[in-house]
């Protein structure tokens, strides 16, 4: 298959983006939608060099058979109004595969894709105030499509969409379906999509907060996308994904 990204492709489901541009290489797309700057604009690069997620943490990215770009947002809205963008995008990437495979993919709380127990999609939604107090978002999705060679350190961890079978489906096709997803989901019941494919909700997890060391069962989300974690003490601890990342979960 030839497996060329191909911009007309994902325009074509998607009317509402305002064009697709794809680099043969880039340090980031987060980098490249922040620095261009188009309103509703994917930006994708067949090969992506300084990749970065929650906490700055870097991540793997092949040379090829991965999937990296990130959209460009500037809603009219104020900042209480905003949807839970990474929420949101799980969501799509979860429907988006659901629909075009057989695959049935699962969510880390708060923004990892897992299959078979291996990570193979990170999400990272950042959000810009400008000057004039418009608000940019820029959401970046890494998707491993179809690698099957991962450093040694983490093939226990990580796992591609295709990871041991040839891909059914076009990067494009499965890029374009995301963002049609996506763009059915913003004004529809996407926390209930992201509940109902989350591993974690249920299970016995371990964080650690303030330097102090906590475990306690996952029992549900809020509607702003915090974890509810019923601690052994019985009290309820309500985590935020922009201070906490779980250490483990059983």
């Amino acid at each position: 298959m030839n497996d060329k990204l191909d911009k007309n492709l994902i325009l074509l489901k998607n009317s509402w983006l305002s064009d697709v541009k794809i680099v043969a290489e880039s340090i980031s797309t987060q980098k490249d939608a922040k620095f261009d700057g188009q309103k509703n604009c994917l930006y994708m690069t067949e090969q992506q060099s300084e990749t970065y997620g929650r906490f700055g943490r870097q991540y793997f990215a092949a040379k090829s058979g991965g999937i990296y770009m990130s959209l460009l947002l500037k809603p009219d809205l104020t900042t209480e109004e905003l949807p839970e963008y990474t929420l949101l995008t799980a969501a799509a990437v979860v429907c988006a595969i659901e629909k075009l495979t057989d695959k049935k993919p699962q969510i880390k709380w708060v923004n990892d894709l897992y299959l078979d127990g291996k990570k193979f999609v990170g999400i990272l939604a950042e959000s810009v105030i400008e000057a004039d107090g418009t608000i940019k978002i820029i959401i970046g999705v890494g998707i491993n499509f179809s690698i099957s060679d991962f450093p040694v350190e983490l093939r226990e961890k990580a796992t591609s969409l295709f990871a041991n079978e040839s891909p059914i489906i076009s990067r494009s096709e499965l890029v374009a379906e995301i963002w049609s997803q996506f763009d059915r989901l913003v004004k529809a019941d996407f926390l209930s999509i992201y509940k109902q494919h989350s591993f974690i909700l249920g299970k016995q997890v371990e964080f650690v907060q303030n330097n102090v060391a906590y475990e306690g069962l996952a029992t549900d989300l809020t509607a702003k996308g915090e974890l509810i974690v019923k601690l052994n003490n019985g009290s309820d601890k309500i985590l935020s994904s922009g201070e906490i990342s779980l250490k483990k979960w059983t």
